[in-house]
């Protein structure tokens, strides 16, 4: 069972496509989330029902109890933020179009992890790196970690990303040097740690463990039905 796609789209229309929580304008990119947990006895009737972006619905189930941080959000909570968001667009709808973020569609930091892990994947697979024409991307991990999102993440999924960034700094560092090499601007001894497809073929792996499991922790289950 999951919520009526009837009434999903009533709702979706009432809130403008936008994150109850945060406010941006998602578009096609939001989720419908249970304000009470199914496993704590909540209905998929629609009034249990709050869209979010990806990142705030990331970060209502990211709570780890057992390395607490910050706080968690409560289902009363999650229903004040349905209820005023609605209300305002309801109400005040004009100021959706006054708002310095009235047009604002930017994706969310574990979003764009996931488009950058996909990238990475990618370059990962040109096991020879002449061939490949670029090297890893970490702008989003970095951006990710400038905004805490990396932080709300549970430790075994924040150890996979991490890992498999590491791998990739290694990579990109011997990569650099062997294309450095090549041009005849150093001189090195070749070793299994400073092989580029070994360093390459090692980052395959650990890039894809992280994007699985990254999209696993984020796809909303209520679209499924």
């Amino acid at each position: 069972m999951s919520f009526s796609r009837t009434e999903v789209a009533q709702l979706l229309i009432k809130c403008r496509r936008r994150c109850c929580i945060c406010y941006r304008f998602c578009g096609v990119k939001i989720e419908t989330d249970h304000i009470q947990p199914k496993e704590d006895g909540g209905t998929d009737d629609i009034d249990n029902a709050i869209p979010v972006c990806f990142d705030c619905h990331a970060e209502i189930h990211s709570y780890n109890v057992k390395h607490p941080r910050g706080r968690k959000f409560t289902p009363n909570e999650l229903k004040g933020h349905k209820e005023t968001w609605l209300k305002l667009c309801e109400e005040r709808p004009e100021t959706l179009l006054s708002s310095p973020q009235a047009y604002h569609r930017d994706v969310g930091p574990l979003q764009s992890l996931i488009d950058e892990l996909e990238f990475n994947q990618r370059v990962a697979s040109i096991q020879d790196f002449r061939e490949g024409g670029c090297l890893f991307s970490n702008i989003q991990f970095s951006r990710a970690i400038d905004e805490g999102a990396i932080s709300i993440l549970k430790e075994d999924l924040k150890s996979s990303v991490i890992d498999a960034y590491v791998a990739m700094g290694a990579a990109n560092a011997v990569i650099s040097s062997s294309i450095s090499a090549l041009d005849g601007r150093t001189s090195r001894s070749r070793t299994s740690s400073s092989d580029p497809k070994a360093r390459l073929q090692k980052c395959v792996g650990l890039i894809a463990a992280a994007h699985s499991e990254l999209l696993k922790f984020m796809v909303n289950e209520d679209e499924n039905g």
